[in-house]
């Protein structure tokens, strides 16, 4: 066989050029630290370690939507601690401002007082976050979500809208809450019932707020408005119990008892009947028609109809044949200052000094915002005269704010203690991702990291071996007959 130097020096400069690839190669792995960078380099674990990397991504994402999520909330503990202070100091100035020797200057100092806290809670309601974006507002955060309208009312302008942030496998927290639950749904009175005294009243009886005494028998009776009127009986004052519910109705009219005649006994029917011109309603009770009087639902204010004694105060739009029942639960009784009534399974209470046609009303709890509760404290302050019927009314109309105040409250205080469940939710979520990544990574790189030591060993006998190849090949270039012409 016979071998040219063309062989030689081709086989000769491969070898180099592989020496130096896998040369290049083993620097490219220590440069980077990493024993696979290439699908060739380990087929069985490169699978293993794209999978580990996926995980541990996911899971530094799980961490930033955390610490999203964990400031957005903190926000809000903030925001609701100073309402919270705002709250109990309107609780305190409303408990001074009940005191019996505060006179009308005292009085309306307070309610100057209680209006700035208005504002400030407002302003509060209207919090931004670090993107401008409006914390109470839910889904609306570039919209201001708590505007007064031109009767100075507060008007909420979100929605109930609450933002998710995933912060783990399966684990997604609450980051926002709706102005709407926090500020604006919050029951009235006692959550049952809503005591006041009647607006005509002129004796200086007021009434405690009713409560469910007995579960079961009161069952079949929430659903109605309770009034007890006042009647001139033999020996003194009497009250009666009358109930009123919806029979049939289809509009959305308020319709209240306001004073009740003595005469009326058993269930009688309240009925809307249109008259000829639109929005305009007689009100028929037991037969007798208010006619001519009308009850006119375009104006916008409350209207109260007196219908052979028996007042009824109306608001809303009914509609052509609403009708509601009105029913006597209990038959003139005597009075007896602070004495308990109970019926349908409910009890309250009348103290003070009442008269004939005075009225006292237990009505469903609605819900209130936190606004209009403020300034129904303030309305209470203002209440004017000295004599015991301004006085009941000013008492009744503190009871009530004091029971709301105590409801917006407790409604923040409970928001604020789901913040702080949520905050507890995201640093234990935050801690397990860190344990799962730490793991992982600990996993990854037992597959994909480099021992250096035996790399470094390894590039030096590589390199060696290299060297001798080059200076073998010089020798080889030179053993040729040219030479030794």
């Amino acid at each position: 066989m016979r071998i040219s130097s063309q062989m030689l020096f081709m086989r000769n400069t491969s070898s180099l050029m592989s020496q130096q690839s896998e040369l290049s190669e083993q620097n490219l792995h220590m440069a980077s630290q990493k024993r696979v960078i290439h699908g060739s380099d380990d087929p069985v674990a490169i699978a293993t370690i794209q999978r580990l990397k996926q995980d541990i991504s996911v899971g530094e994402q799980y961490i930033e939507n955390g610490e999203m999520a964990e400031s957005a909330n903190e926000l809000i503990d903030t925001a609701l601690t100073q309402s919270t202070n705002i709250l109990q100091r309107a609780r305190e100035l409303m408990v001074s401002g009940s005191n019996g020797i505060m006179n009308e200057s005292n009085r309306e100092a307070i309610a100057v007082e209680l209006e700035n806290l208005r504002e400030e809670l407002m302003g509060l309601a209207n919090t931004k976050d670090g993107n401008s974006q409006y914390i109470f507002a839910g889904f609306e955060v570039d919209t201001q979500p708590f505007q007064k309208n031109e009767f100075g009312e507060v008007i909420y302008h979100g929605d109930s809208g609450e933002r998710d942030y995933k912060i783990g496998s399966g684990v997604s927290i609450q980051g926002n809450d709706s102005g709407a639950s926090v500020f604006m749904n919050i029951a009235e009175g006692n959550g049952t019932f809503v005591s006041e005294v009647g607006s005509a009243n002129t004796g200086g009886g007021i009434i405690s707020s009713g409560n469910v005494i007995d579960e079961n028998a009161a069952r079949d009776y929430l659903d109605q408005d309770y009034t007890i009127a006042i009647t001139d009986g033999t020996d003194g004052p009497e009250y009666s119990v009358y109930g009123l519910k919806e029979k049939t109705v289809s509009g959305e009219a308020d319709v209240r008892i306001s004073s009740v005649d003595a005469s009326i006994s058993g269930t009688v029917e309240i009925q809307f009947s249109e008259t000829s011109t639109p929005d305009e309603f007689y009100i028929i009770v037991n037969g007798q028609s208010s006619n001519p009087d009308v009850y006119d639902a375009t104006d916008s204010n409350t209207q109260e109809i007196n219908i052979n004694g028996t007042s009824i105060e109306i608001g809303g739009l009914p509609a052509d044949g609403d009708s509601f029942e009105l029913t006597q639960y209990i038959t003139p009784t005597p009075y007896e200052d602070g004495q308990a009534i109970t019926f349908n399974g409910i009890k309250t209470e009348l103290k003070g000094g009442v008269v004939a046609e005075d009225s006292f009303t237990l009505r469903q709890s609605e819900e209130k915002d936190i606004f209009a509760t403020l300034q129904s404290s303030i309305d209470a302050l203002r209440i004017p005269g000295t004599d015991e019927t301004a006085s009941a009314a000013r008492n009744s109309a503190f009871s009530n704010s004091l029971l709301q105040i105590d409801a917006a409250m407790d409604n923040v205080m409970s928001t604020q203690s789901s913040v702080g469940a949520r905050l507890r939710t995201i640093d234990n979520q935050r801690e397990s991702t860190l344990d799962f990544n730490l793991t992982a990574q600990s996993t990854l790189s037992s597959l994909e990291d480099l021992d250096m030591a035996a790399a470094i060993s390894e590039y030096q006998e590589q390199y060696s071996m290299l060297e001798i190849s080059q200076k073998t090949y010089v020798q080889l270039q030179q053993l040729s007959l040219f030479n030794l012409i």
